[in-house]
C-alpha cells in the first residue's frame, strides 16, 4: 500500500517532465520534445518491423541458395597426384584426380590449407559438370547473413534517428535561447529602473 503514492508521484513527475501540460510559462517550443519523442518511438517500432522483415527476406533468399547449392553440388574423393610447387603461408596447391578407374577421368589443381595433412585422397566438391567448386554454404551461414542484415538495418536506422533527433533538439534549443534573449532585451531595461 505504501508504494502507491510514491509510484503515483514518480509517474506524475515523469508525465510532467515529458508533457508540459497547461503551464502558463509553456512555450510552443516546449511541445517539441514530447512530440519528437512520440515520433521517435513510432519510428523505432517501424524500424524493428523493417529489420525483422529484411532479416526474414535475406534468410529466405540465402536458404534457397543453400538448398540449390546442396542439390547442385556433390562431394567426391580425389586422389592426390602431386603437390604443385609454390610457396604460400596460407594455402598450398595440389593436383588431384577423380573418376572411374583405371585412371582418373578428371584432373584439377585445388588449394588446401597449409596445415592440412595430405593423404592419398582428399574430399572435394564438384558441380554437375565435374568442375571443382567451393563447398555449399550451411544453414548457419544463411542465418548469420540474415542476422547481419537485420542488425545493419537496426544500426543504420538507429544512427539516423539519433542524429535527426539530436539535430532537431539543437535547433529548438537555439531558437529557445534566441527567444529568451529577445524577451530579455525588452524586459531587462525595465527591471534596471526598479533597482535601488
Amino acid at each position: 500500500m505504501g508504494a502507491g503514492p510514491v509510484s503515483g508521484g514518480v509517474l506524475a513527475r515523469l508525465r510532467r517532465g515529458v508533457w508540459p501540460g497547461a503551464n502558463p510559462l509553456r512555450r510552443r517550443t516546449d511541445l517539441f520534445e514530447p512530440i519528437a519523442l512520440l515520433v521517435v518511438l513510432a519510428a523505432v517500432v517501424v524500424v524493428l518491423i523493417a529489420s525483422f522483415v529484411v532479416s526474414q527476406a535475406v534468410l529466405r533468399d540465402h536458404l534457397a541458395q543453400v538448398n540449390a547449392e546442396h542439390a547442385d553440388r556433390h562431394q567426391v574423393s580425389a586422389k592426390v597426384l602431386a603437390e604443385v610447387p609454390g610457396e604460400s603461408a596460407v594455402v598450398r596447391s595440389v593436383q588431384v584426380g577423380w573418376g572411374a578407374p583405371p585412371g582418373p577421368r578428371h584432373v584439377a589443381v585445388i588449394e588446401v590449407p597449409t596445415g592440412t595433412p595430405l593423404a592419398d585422397e582428399v574430399p572435394i566438391w564438384v558441380d554437375p559438370r565435374d568442375v571443382p567448386v567451393p563447398p555449399p554454404r550451411t544453414r548457419s551461414e544463411a542465418t548469420q547473413a540474415a542476422g547481419t542484415a537485420g542488425a545493419g538495418v537496426l544500426l543504420g536506422s538507429g544512427l539516423a534517428l539519433g542524429g535527426l533527433f539530436t539535430g532537431a533538439r539543437w535547433y529548438v534549443g537555439k531558437r529557445r535561447l534566441a527567444a529568451w534573449e529577445a524577451e530579455w532585451a525588452q524586459v531587462g531595461p525595465r527591471w534596471r529602473h526598479h533597482l535601488p
